[in-house]
């Protein structure tokens, strides 16, 4: 039987055909309306709001004042489908942003402005924004950064940009036959060319058309071409796969199957258990064609040369290695993977369940979703990976600068397979093969390198201390108490992290009035127990555990329905049953609260349905977003799981957590601020931006350090504190060294600017992670036997009924036993509380 990598021909119907991405640009086709060059003045644009602008010999000068400068134009041009073009130079920071009026939409709005990507590296730069304007157009509006400096103009053009009227649309692939649609755009008539035939498509209509296969060798280039006279012609080729065609193979051994290698170089199949398990096709490429190559080596390595490009390919137990050297850019090894998908990811980027679909809208749904070749700073490691019903296929390589390519479902070929391909002049690649989980993969990815050396430290121990109480006694603070950021948006409470902070690094016990929970993302509560208030803090924490259980599902789910749920497949996700989860048994560690243990290991047994981390910040991101903040709740809540009932299942579950937050974390760097800097979401804010692919946010990482630093002692498979580590240190690189901010955490870091962006965030979670990794307290130390438990804000331990503190002389603090009794202590140093 005829197999198209998909194992049956598969017909897809056209709302699933139109479905499928184009990776081949629509040719675009302007016409200038309007050029600015400056060369008289400012030419119409004005300063508007922090920023000055002034011109000068061709040039536009923008001096950005502060962090949301922008200029306008006031403008009577037509509208439509519009292509603004700004060559410019910029030493700010931040993306840039054009705004629009027009006669149909006369005042500024978020849906009536485009974003793009500003590089700040002085160097002058061409950008393309594409502008969609109903009625005449009246002003533009350019937001050339968020952050002071300067930003330099040599032009701006306005062109009407028309997509070229012609579309290959809803291509299906047969086994002896390509069928495709031409759809015409345009209003009228066109004709068009295909060979030597010529075909007309009404206005708005949509023509069938077959192209018939050779299938005379394994892999069919099939290239569809469209010529009109007076227009660009349109075309794609696709790499056909005919599973019963052979040809003379060179077979190499791989662990539980075969390499079949073409001897022209231009194929392979990796078969396991006598089926396909993925197909290499073609294996290199060169402008988009396979290069007439030669075997010059056939052993134990096979070498290939053809004109301007080698390949070389060797094996390794379940491991493929491909080399790639050319004198242009080529793509290859071309990864094809065949069955049902079953989990998928690009580390960074893409992390998707079972049948998802890469680069789709659930995510992000500006023009940024598009993300199948990103730029390569986006990408935390490298490693993509497809999991199906058969088999696992991971890829890694060794140069980061170079561009990888992931399509799931194979969008370039039109066929059901997951495609995997790196770009570049010198690719070094590794393919495995195996029937493991895509967990292993990860971690097969960082045993190859190996974890990297974290950073150093930017200041000492006691420099490190000093800065963060400069914060938490600085712009965090007044009569109210903190705020969680310096904002004045951030209403000032006397949460207790903060004191609890201070107490913890200068062992003064700050004077605190009155105290609520919070303030902090790791929780530290040790102030109510070093005032008289460990009563109260009991009566906080047992009624936010029973607010979770009153919330908890029969099936031990927790559920949501709010705005973030649109696009999820259903109403519950593992971040978002993780949360609530961990602190149940959080609190029932360190209380034996019976009832929040049992709400805890009901979820802790319904979260073993997922496999994708996700949801856990649905007060911003959609439920559906990949997330590391749900792979550190779901690491947290297992662990404590496995302390409190010793089933080994649950501390394997908390393993699997702990692996699916390593992709969001950056295993490699190019920037001072970058190596173990953490991807939050695989997604945006509001569906729209920001989009925090690619954009650190530290506080999520040390959530998951946190976690990380709970299962190290119970796990010795991984370097998990060395992880943490390089996680902390970066939270410290990236903390304010200086200036009215000293001490505070960035919300965020832009990668290729370097620049800090808000919100401004208090640093006391990261003591409470550095105190943890060096094994010191940071709040509750917690013993216990078969008999009691206690709860105590100094080290404890529990011998012959006997709770035995090392406490400090002088200190007078409160400890929690049974969950129920409090029992004042005035420490000696080492202090003894009798149990019964």
């Amino acid at each position: 039987m005829l197999d198209l990598l998909v194992f049956f021909p598969v017909l897809l119907s056209s709302a699933a055909a139109d479905a499928r991405i184009d990776p081949v640009p629509r040719p675009i086709l302007t016409e200038s309306l309007k050029l600015w060059t400056f060369d008289e003045g400012d030419e119409g644009w004005r300063a508007e709001h922090d920023c000055g602008v002034s011109a000068d010999a061709g040039q536009l000068r923008v001096r950005s004042d502060g962090n949301d400068p922008y200029l306008h134009c006031p403008v009577d041009l037509p509208g439509g489908q519009l292509l603004l073009r700004i060559k410019a130079r910029s030493q700010t920071g931040g993306g840039g942003e054009i705004f629009w009026t027009s006669t149909a939409a006369p005042r500024r709005s978020p849906k009536q402005a485009a974003r793009f990507e500003l590089v700040h590296d002085g160097r002058w730069r061409e950008y393309s924004v594409r502008l969609s304007v109903p009625g005449k157009l009246t002003d533009l509006r350019l937001d050339p950064g968020a952050a002071p400096g300067t930003f330099e103009i040599e032009s701006i053009e306005l062109f009407r940009a028309e997509p070229h009227p012609l579309t290959i649309e809803q291509i299906e692939v047969l086994p002896d036959r390509i069928k495709y649609a031409v759809r015409n755009h345009r209003a009228g008539p066109l004709k068009f060319s295909i060979g030597d035939k010529t075909n007309t498509v009404d206005d708005g209509a949509t023509l069938r058309i077959e192209h018939p296969l050779a299938a005379n060798h394994p892999l069919e280039a099939a290239t569809i071409g469209l010529r009109c006279d007076g227009l660009p012609p349109v075309g794609r080729t696709l790499f056909v796969h005919h599973s019963n065609r052979e040809t003379d193979w060179i077979e190499l051994p791989i662990d539980g199957g075969t390499i079949r290698v073409a001897r022209d170089g231009s194929v392979a199949r990796i078969e396991s258990g006598g089926r396909l398990a993925a197909l290499l096709g073609p294996i290199v490429l060169c402008d988009g064609k396979v290069p007439q190559l030669k075997l010059v080596d056939d052993g134990p390595a096979l070498r290939f040369q053809g004109e301007g490009v080698t390949l070389s390919i060797t094996t390794a137990d379940e491991e493929l290695s491909v080399t790639i050297i050319a004198e242009r850019a080529c793509e290859g090894p071309v990864v094809r993977v065949p069955g049902g998908m079953e989990q998928g990811l690009f580390a960074g980027v893409e992390y998707l369940g079972r049948g998802e679909r890469s680069s789709s809208k659930l995510d992000v749904e500006t023009d940024e979703h598009i993300r199948f070749a990103p730029d390569p700073m986006k990408v935390t490691m490298p490693l993509m990976a497809v999991r199906t019903d058969r088999v696992t296929v991971a890829m890694t390589w060794a140069d980061m600068s170079l561009q990888p390519v992931f399509a799931v479902p194979n969008f370039f070929d039109c066929t059901n397979d997951s495609r995997m391909t790196l770009r570049g002049k010198r690719i070094e690649a590794t393919v495995r093969i195996d029937r493991g989980t895509l967990e292993q993969s990860i971690l097969w990815t960082v045993g190859r390198r190996g974890l990297p050396p974290p950073p150093e430290p930017p200041r000492t121990r006691k420099e490190q201390w000093q800065l963060c109480l400069d914060a938490l006694n600085g712009p965090l603070r007044d009569e109210d108490g903190w705020g969680h950021c310096v904002e004045e948006r951030w209403q000032r409470r006397p949460f207790d992290a903060m004191p609890s902070t201070i107490w913890r690094i200068s062992g003064e016990v700050p004077e605190v009035p009155r105290l609520v929970p919070g303030g902090s993302h790791v929780p530290n509560g040790s102030i109510w127990f070093v005032t008289g208030r460990a009563a109260a803090w009991l009566d906080h924490q047992r009624q936010q555990a029973q607010g979770h259980l009153d919330r908890q599902q029969p099936d031990g789910s927790f559920r949501y329905n709010g705005k973030y749920a649109r696009g999820h497949f259903e109403d519950t996700a593992s971040g978002l049953c993780a949360t609530p989860a961990a602190r149940l048994l959080e609190y029932a560690w360190a209380t034996g609260d019976r009832a929040a243990l049992e709400g805890g290991v009901r979820a802790l047994e319904f979260m073993k349905r997922f496999r994708t981390p996700r949801g856990a910040q649905t007060w911003e991101v959609p439920l559906h977003t990949p997330d590391l903040l749900a792979s550190a709740y779901l690491t947290w809540a297992y662990v404590r799981g496995w302390e409190l009932t010793g089933n080994e299942e649950y501390l394997h579950l908390a393993r699997k957590w702990a692996t699916t937050g390593i992709p969001f974390v950056y295993l490699w760097s190019c920037r001072p601020m970058m190596l173990y800097a953490t991807t939050p979401v695989l997604g945006a804010t509001n569906w729209v931006a920001p989009n925090w692919i690619g954009m650190p946010v530290q506080w999520v990482g040390y959530v998951y350090a946190y976690a990380l630093v709970k299962l190290a002692p119970h796990d010795d498979s991984f370097d998990w504190n060395r992880l943490a580590q390089g996680i902390l240190i970066s939270a410290e690189q990236q903390q304010y060294p200086d200036g009215e901010y000293r001490g505070c955490l960035p919300d965020a870091i832009e990668l290729d600017t370097q620049r800090r962006r808000p919100w401004t965030i208090n640093p006391c979670s990261m003591v409470s992670l550095r105190l943890a990794l060096e094994d010191e307290l940071d709040f509750l130390s917690v013993a216990a036997d078969e008999h009691h438990r206690i709860a105590s804000p100094l080290p404890v331990t529990i011998r012959d009924a006997t709770a035995h503190i090392l406490g400090k002389a002088g200190l007078e603090y409160q400890v929690i036993i049974d969950g129920s009794r409090i029992v004042d202590v005035k420490s000696k140093g080492k202090d003894v509380v009798r149990l019964r």
